[in-house]
């Protein structure tokens, strides 16, 4: 049986989780929204599309430090990053912020050890961001499993021709290379080329003033259909001026704009390309490690269902125990498989 793999881009599950379910609360675990929602769509995808193996990625501690120094201004937007708080929090801000993270590293801390029980993986390095582990995995094992990436970030559009498929939290039918253009309006391979001249509002990666998707798709048309290059655009953009001046009209603003920033689209590039994802020796060896088989010992549904009725997890759910994990066993099932054989392959060698 192919292995069906799900990668969740998980700092940014319990982010939705944590605002999505403010008002979830237990009387001893205090506020859960976060753990109940991000477990429960774990679950959801799981049975949805038949997982059978589950990676949490989540973003390292000061994760996105290395483009940082490259461009300063990336995520200098973001709350919870320390650099954004020596320029931009006050003192309130700050403390406010501090009480949140409080309450999201708890419950992350208790999904991870559900997670345990429930033979999820997960990844997490220092100063790496999740984005780029979860490229990383992509470009490694595309050919061995069949992959599903649940997240909320259009980067990973530039993927697609790896035969992965793409679970935006806020589409409701799976993205993948045939039907992307009918979400985006584009050709799948051009997704990088949006955020390289575009820039990245959220990421706060400064793009070119004055061209966004609608105006490339306007004067490159072919973008809709097929691959194309910054190098080529920007050679069909200094010929559109040069026509005009031909004909006596102005060169366009927008064009001038963008060939006189050749410098920033080089640095966009590096910025937003998943294909030479930012990792680190610690990176590359905690890829390497998701390759071994979970160790069973310690390990289990007993572990759960005592930890679920410290918390109270159930009487949200307002279910059986049973029917909760259910979904789960696929996963289970398949990671107790693939260690049997991988004791079988390996049995001269313990």
């Amino acid at each position: 049986m192919k292995i069906r793999t799900l990668l969740v881009d998980s700092s940014y599950l319990l982010e939705r989780s944590y605002h999505g379910a403010k008002d979830v609360y237990t009387n001893s675990f205090g506020h859960c929204g976060g753990l109940y929602s991000f477990l429960t769509t774990v679950r959801k995808l799981i049975k949805d599309h038949k997982i059978n193996k589950v990676v949490l990625v989540w973003d390292g501690e000061n994760s996105g430090v290395d483009r940082h120094k490259l461009d300063p201004a990336y995520k200098a937007n973001r709350k919870n990053k320390t650099w954004y708080e020596k320029i931009e929090m006050s003192e309130y801000e700050i403390n406010k912020e501090k009480e949140k993270r409080r309450s999201i590293l708890k419950q992350k801390k208790r999904i991870q050890a559900y997670g345990q029980e429930l033979f999820l993986r997960h990844i997490e390095v220092d100063e790496i961001e999740g984005d780029d582990l979860i490229a990383a995995y992509c470009v490694a094992y595309d050919k061995k499993e069949e992959i599903y990436i649940y997240t909320n970030d259009r980067d990973f559009g530039q993927l697609l021709d790896l035969n992965i498929t793409i679970l935006f939290a806020d589409i409701e039918l799976p993205v993948n290379k045939t039907n992307y253009f009918f979400k985006f309006g584009h050709h799948y391979s051009n997704a990088i080329i949006m955020k390289i001249i575009g820039g990245d509002v959220s990421d706060n990666i400064k793009g070119i003033k004055g061209i966004k998707e609608d105006i490339l798709i306007k004067y490159f048309p072919d973008m809709k259909y097929k691959h194309m290059t910054v190098r080529e655009i920007c050679q069909k953009a200094d010929n559109i001026n040069k026509e005009r001046a031909i004909n006596k009209l102005k060169p366009l603003k927008i064009f001038e704009n963008l060939l006189g920033n050749i410098d920033r689209l080089i640095l966009n590039h590096k910025l937003v390309n998943l294909r030479k994802p930012f990792l680190n020796k610690d990176a590359e060896e905690a890829l390497l490690e998701l390759e071994a088989p979970l160790d069973p010992k310690d390990r289990g549904v007993n572990n759960l269902h005592k930890m679920m009725m410290e918390d109270e997890f159930l009487t949200i759910y307002n279910g059986t125990f049973p029917n909760y994990v259910e979904p789960f066993y696929t996963v289970i099932s398949n990671e107790q498989d693939l260690l049997k054989e991988y004791y079988k392959n390996n049995r001269g060698n313990l």
